[in-house]
This record gives structure tokens, sequence and C-alpha cells, in this order.
């Protein structure tokens, strides 16, 4: 099997030779690392370049240059890889040494249930670091009061829990993001590949913080520095930002429809449309409905706000 982490990159020269470093230093070595820069103006493409002449495991992508944008720049990447397993990588994280085989791992144990045609994603939580690489007190999942066993499409379709700096797909679920993925439709690509995967095939969640996710001001998606009880707070005195954030997850069914129109499986077209539907039912029978279709959030507060502002 081989496997291929795909590396996006812009403007990362004070963050990414660390990732490059914890690349390097997998405990698991077989892996390839196709990189692709976004159009950077400082030296990240020096470190890049350099990287493969260090090591020829790594190389640059054919569209590197371009400026496609975070998702444009991680489905371009998927496109020009044919391995059998994908990782996505981020320029400014730190990779536990022991990812690469353990993602491995839970993949093989996945295609061993479901079979190796079946649309897989294996993902994992994070350690929190801040800007200068301080350990933060929190994991990503707990911070963000995710629940672990949130894997199916109800529960994605309303909240996402996939990170993309954390997953590995499987070669089915790579060629269906490539084929169907576009970028100027997406709010982001990890959100989209955990509705394909969840549509498709399964999502599977490894409880181990197997990544140092760095948060800074530039991060395009983080987590929020206030703890999830302060953001209920905060969120119940937002009504117009609370009434948004449910009506992206309406929006972003339409794509996800959109995207794979007539060729989603049976039970996610049905889900699906049946989600899309309740939005134009009267308040009460709509949270009556959005509960009975299983899409409920994942804490207890971003429960609340569902049912307040949903």
């Amino acid at each position: 099997m081989i496997t291929c982490v795909l590396l996006a990159a812009y403007n990362g020269e004070k963050h990414l030779q660390k990732q490059l470093d914890s690349l390097r230093n997998q405990t698991d070595p077989d892996f390839t690392v196709l990189m692709q820069d976004d159009g950077s103006s400082d030296r990240t493409v020096a470190l890049l370049e350099a990287v493969c002449r260090e090591d020829p495991r790594f190389r640059l992508a054919g569209e590197s240059g371009r400026h496609l944008g975070p998702a444009g720049n991680f489905l371009s990447l998927i496109r020009q890889s044919d391995a059998s397993r994908v990782m996505l990588c981020d320029q400014d994280d730190l990779w536990e040494p022991e990812k690469v085989a353990r993602l491995k791992q839970a993949m093989d144990q996945a295609e061993k249930t479901y079979g190796a045609d079946c649309p897989l994603l294996v993902h994992s939580d994070c350690l929190l670091m801040g800007e200068n690489g301080e350990p933060l007190p929190e994991t990503f999942f707990r911070h963000q009061g995710w629940d672990p066993s949130a894997v199916t499409l109800p529960r994605l379709l309303v909240q996402n829990n996939v990170t993309g700096c954390t997953l590995m797909m499987n070669r089915p679920l790579a060629s269906l993001i490539a084929e169907h993925g576009k970028a100027k439709d997406l709010f982001m690509h990890d959100w989209f590949i955990a509705l394909t995967a969840a549509s498709f095939g399964h999502v599977i969640f490894l409880n181990e913080p197997l990544t140092r996710y760095r948060q800074h001001g530039e991060n395009a998606v983080g987590a929020s520095k206030k703890g999830l009880l302060s953001r209920g707070f905060t969120a119940l005195r937002q009504r117009s930002k609370a009434k948004r954030r449910i009506l992206l997850t309406y929006t972003h069914t339409m794509v996800f429809r959109k995207l794979y129109e007539g060729q989603l499986p049976e039970e996610a077209d049905r889900l699906t449309a049946a989600y899309l539907a309740t939005r134009r039912m009267p308040k009460l029978r709509r949270v009556r409905e959005v509960r009975r279709l299983g899409c409920t959030m994942q804490s207890t507060v971003t429960r609340m706000g569902q049912i307040f502002f949903g």
C-alpha cells in the first residue's frame, strides 16, 4: 500500500521547517510527500526545494506557484496523487512520531472490516499548542466539545468534527473527492470529505492526539480561544451569528447534494433531502423533525443553540 502525504503551503516559512522535520522523524518511514506552494512571497519555496534535495521521498507538485486557496490547493494535490492512502498536512503543525504508523494500522483494520473497495476515512484527535509551540491544556475534541461517536452522516451534516490535518483517506474515497470536489463551492474541504465518507462509506475516529495543532492569527480555521461554556453564552447573545451558523448547515447540505447530483447512495440522498426539507417547516415541527432524523449537534451548548436558533 502506497501512502502519500499531501502538504499544502503558503507563506509558511516561520513554522514550515519544523513540520518537515516532524514528517522526516516518523517511526514508519514508508510514505512519500507531495508538496504544493500556493504562490508564496517568502522563503517557503526555498524550504520545499531544499527538502526535496535532501530526501527523495519529498517532491513538488505540478501546480506549485498558483494561488488556489486552501481548499483549491488540497483538491489539486488530491487529483495529482494516485496513492492507495492519502493524508493531508498543514504547514505549521507538528506530527507525533507515530502518526503515520497509527493511521495506517487503523485504515488496515477498517479495510478488513468494510472491504478495500469501500470509501473510508480515518481521523484522530489533536493536541493544541500556541504560536510558539507551547502546549495548551486540552485536546481539540475536548476543547470544542465534540462527540467522538459523531461519525455518521446525520451528525456530520450539522457539525463537522473531521479536521483535515488529522485524516487519512483510502483510494476509493480520494477518487470521489478528486472527481466531485469543487473549491469554489466548498466552505472547507475537510467537511466535504467527511460528508462524502459518511455517505458512501464510513468515518472512523481514532481517539488519540496524533497532531500538535498550532493556534495563531493566521489559521484558516482553528480552535476558539474561549472555553466551551463561554462560547455558549456568547452565542446566546449573538443571535444573528448563531442563526448564520445553522443556515450554513442547510447551504452546505444543498451544495453537497449538487456536487453529487444523481449519484448519492439511496440512504444519503433520502437523509440530505429530508434535512433540507426541515428548513421550510414551522419552528416546533422543525425542531422535532431534526431530532428525529438524528441531525443533532455534538455538545450540550451547540444542541441548545440548534434548538433556540435553528
